[in-house]
This record gives C-alpha cells, sequence and structure tokens, in this order.
C-alpha cells in the first residue's frame, strides 16, 4: 500500500499548454476565500449536479469492523462511515450513506472521487490502497473497496466495475521495474458513451469502464523511479496519475503526483482521447498536481504545487491558473490551504475545494478569483 495520495495532496484548448516552464506570475487582486460547509470525514473529490448542488466525495474513517495492516505498518480497519453529501445554500444532505471505508488515525480510504453520468447519476469511485489479499481481510463487507459504483439521487448503490480484481489479473504496469499488484481507485470522468475513465493511482494507469462495467487499460503511465530514503518503502517509484477532467474541448485531461523523492518540477498534466490515441504531455514544470478543471474561459485550474518539498513530504498545494498561451497564474498564496484534495469550478465561476481533506475536520472552500 503505497498511500501515493496521502503524501501527494497532504496534492477549444490549446494543446499547446505550456510545454516549457515559463515563470509563474501571481494573481493582481486578492481572491476571496470563503467557507462553504464544514464537518466533512475526509472529503475528496467533488462536483457540481445538474440541481445547482455540490456533491462531495467523503472517504470516510473506517470503522470497528475487521482490521488490516498494511506493508508500511499501518493498521486500516473498516466500516461504513463513507457518504456523497450535497451542498446547497449553505446547508448539507446526504444523498448517499454507509459506503465503504477503510481508516487509520482519522484518515481515511473510501468514496475518494464523483462525477455525473448522462443519465443524471453519480458514478463514486471507492478506493484502497492494495492487492485483494489485502482487500480480503476486511471480510465480505470490505468487497465493496476498490470499485465504481453508481449512486442514484435517491440513495441507490448498484456496484458498476472492481478495479481491484482487474489490477489482480492484469496488473497494467506490470513491465515497471518493482511493480507490485497494488490499486486505489481515484479520479473519475464519465465518457459518452455512458462509461468512465478512472484513475488508479497505485495501479499507475487509466481504466475504462464500459456502460455494462467491462474494464480494459486505456493508458499506463509508467513510475519514473527515483531515490528514497534507506528504509522507506516506495514501491514502484514516486509518480502516480491522481485527477481527471474532461476538458471544453472534449479530450480528457489527467494530472500526475511528482512524488515526494522526485526532482521538483516532475509532475506533468497528460491530454487524452476517451477511448484511443496515446496521451500526450501538455503541461511540465510542476512539483504535485493533484486535481485539475476548466473554468468558463477555458482555461486550466490546477490544484498544484512548485519548488522543494517541505521536510515532512507534504506539498504546500495552491491554485494555479493556465491560459491558452500557457502563461501561469498563482492565484493564492502556497499555505493559505491546508492538505487540500479536489477542486471543481461552479456555475458562478468561482473554485471549489475540499481543504483540510485527510481527517474528520474537513471543509469546502470557494475561492473567487
Amino acid at each position: 500500500m503505497n498511500n501515493r495520495i496521502l503524501l501527494a495532496g497532504a496534492s477549444g484548448v490549446a494543446v499547446a499548454l505550456g510545454l516549457t516552464a515559463p515563470a509563474v506570475a501571481e494573481s493582481g487582486a486578492a481572491p476571496v476565500v470563503t467557507v462553504v460547509a464544514k464537518g466533512f470525514d475526509n472529503p475528496r473529490g467533488l462536483a457540481f449536479g445538474p440541481d445547482g448542488s455540490l456533491y462531495v466525495a467523503e472517504a470516510g474513517s473506517g470503522g470497528t469492523g475487521k482490521c488490516a495492516t498494511t506493508d508500511i505498518g499501518a493498521k486500516f480497519c473498516f466500516g461504513d462511515s463513507g457518504k456523497v453529501t450535497a451542498v446547497k445554500g449553505g446547508k448539507k444532505r446526504a444523498v448517499g450513506v454507509g459506503l465503504p471505508s477503510i481508516g487509520a488515525a482519522g484518515i481515511g480510504f473510501g468514496p475518494e472521487d464523483v462525477t455525473f453520468n448522462k443519465d443524471g447519476d453519480l458514478l463514486v469511485t471507492i478506493g484502497l490502497g492494495g492487492p485483494p489479499a489485502y482487500r480480503a481481510k476486511f471480510g465480505t463487507d470490505g468487497q465493496g473497496l476498490g470499485t465504481l459504483v453508481n449512486l442514484s439521487q435517491d440513495g441507490r448503490v448498484t456496484p458498476l466495475a472492481d478495479l481491484v480484481a482487474y489490477e489482480g489479473k492484469h496488473n497494467p504496469d506490470r513491465r515497471d521495474q518493482g511493480s507490485i499488484v497494488d490499486s486505489s481507485p481515484y479520479g473519475v470522468a464519465a465518457t459518452p458513451d455512458g462509461g468512465a475513465l478512472v484513475v488508479d493511482t497505485n495501479a499507475n494507469a487509466v481504466i475504462r469502464s464500459k456502460p455494462g462495467g467491462v474494464l480494459s487499460t486505456r493508458a499506463v503511465f509508467p513510475a519514473r523511479q527515483s531515490y528514497a530514503p534507506e528504509g522507506y518503502p516506495l514501491p514502484g517509484g514516486g509518480s502516480a496519475p491522481s485527477g481527471i477532467t474532461r476538458g471544453p474541448d472534449g479530450q480528457y485531461y489527467v494530472t500526475e503526483q511528482g512524488g515526494p523523492f522526485l526532482k521538483p518540477g516532475s509532475a506533468r498534466v497528460f491530454r487524452m482521447g476517451a477511448y484511443s490515441g496515446t496521451p500526450q504531455t501538455v503541461v511540465r514544470g510542476f512539483t504535485s498536481i493533484t486535481d485539475i478543471a476548466f473554468d468558463k474561459q477555458k482555461r486550466m485550474i490546477l490544484l498544484a504545487s512548485v519548488g522543494p518539498l517541505p521536510s515532512n513530504l507534504q506539498p504546500k498545494s495552491t491554485l494555479y491558473r493556465i491560459e491558452p498561451n500557457g502563461t501561469r497564474t498563482q492565484l493564492l498564496k502556497p499555505g493559505t490551504l491546508t492538505s487540500p484534495l479536489g477542486i471543481t469550478v461552479g456555475p458562478d465561476g468561482a473554485i471549489y475545494v475540499t481543504n483540510k481533506a485527510l481527517g474528520r475536520s474537513g471543509e469546502v472552500l470557494r475561492v473567487k478569483v
């Protein structure tokens, strides 16, 4: 279990976006940052729905069910504390509750990201962070971990695809030196055919789920090998894909966590089609990139960091805007956000962020630029 997300988060569009690494300018006027809602349990991805509500995936913090120890000695215990919460007018409404979650010391894996399909239902990734044998230790209830599910507005959950089983059978990055069987579904984006593209962070791959739940490997992102301090477990290297969104050009954009032991500036953004074609690098020069969105002006918004990582290896992720000509603007000063993990742009043009996303006191912020 690599805990890559925890390390990285705690992380007509022109295709020539930022192929070099130009200097980052600061935003001229200070953005207005307000708290939309508080009291989220490990909030991760978020998306606006057709009804204007903001839907937030809460990974939860496990519970009192069966426990399992990871290969780095962390003891995670199962529970049904995962959920999806809708926020509108400052009020919270539970849409999906009792979803699978595992937690250790208040930090959890569970519902990681949300998006809407063409029928208006939610697609939700349920994380894990390990191989099938690790999942089996959580018993029958734990079989919902490491999957993609459909969540209807009335709270009905329908399993769609088992990403952990797929990783166990195919291990898409098996050609990487040091590759291991390890799965943690994270980012998700709906496709026009009614299916989805799922970023399996620990598998270093984007997996396509057809409408019926049949899985296939859409793209593999080889882990660039990195050094690690003696005794620090980092199987498969330090880089891994994380967030995904459909751009205004109909293509899909995938972010990459640079990894704590890679050279600063190693993280990239890739552009790819839904069903075919090789991913192309369109942005370079960041140290970590956790999530991505586009604003109404078709500009790319990144939750990312630049420069060397602090000694605790937690990047000071903040918001950056990239113009079609590659110009980059830092929207918030590094350190303004605390362990942010998800972003989206609202109908009002503001950027919404899941903040304090590694713990039980998470919040959603509205950033008006």
